[in-house]
């Protein structure tokens, strides 16, 4: 009865220790969200003509549709690295007169990311990703 106890004490202590990471800190609200997501790629996939994507040396040329008045763009342009979280970077939205925006990847640190696009237009949003790879 004795070895029987310690070795569920032992087990229950083990389970304890244990690091439960999550790959979102926010997941409830994230789930709560997918429906709008859903609609957001949806509206891209609706589009005749989607961004652009152009990766050159240490910059990334952005081209979007001219769906609308360059300031009634709006929106968020996210790095996000799945080797750890300290990588990502977010950048806002910011047009140039032929729906261009260029962002340099100086600061970014080589590896793989994915370029997540949440952005509006004539009050419609959408939501479009491209996997870029950094190497300097």
């Amino acid at each position: 009865m004795i070895v029987m106890i310690g070795g569920m004490i032992f087990l229950v202590s083990i389970a304890l220790r244990q690091d439960y990471d999550l790959v979102e800190n926010d997941y409830y609200q994230k789930s709560v969200e997918y429906q709008k997501h859903i609609d957001e790629v949806r509206n891209t996939e609706a589009l005749a003509e989607k961004v652009r994507f152009e990766q050159t040396g240490d910059s990334l040329k952005l081209t979007f549709p001219a769906l609308a008045s360059v300031q009634d763009f709006s929106g968020e342009i996210h790095f996000y690295s799945p080797v750890e979280e300290k990588r990502d970077e977010t950048v806002k939205l910011k047009l140039n007169s032929q729906f261009i925006q260029a962002i340099g990847l100086k600061n970014l640190r080589n590896g793989r990311y994915t370029v997540k696009l949440n952005w509006a237009a004539n009050k419609k949003s959408y939501y479009q990703e491209q996997e870029i790879t950094v190497e300097k």
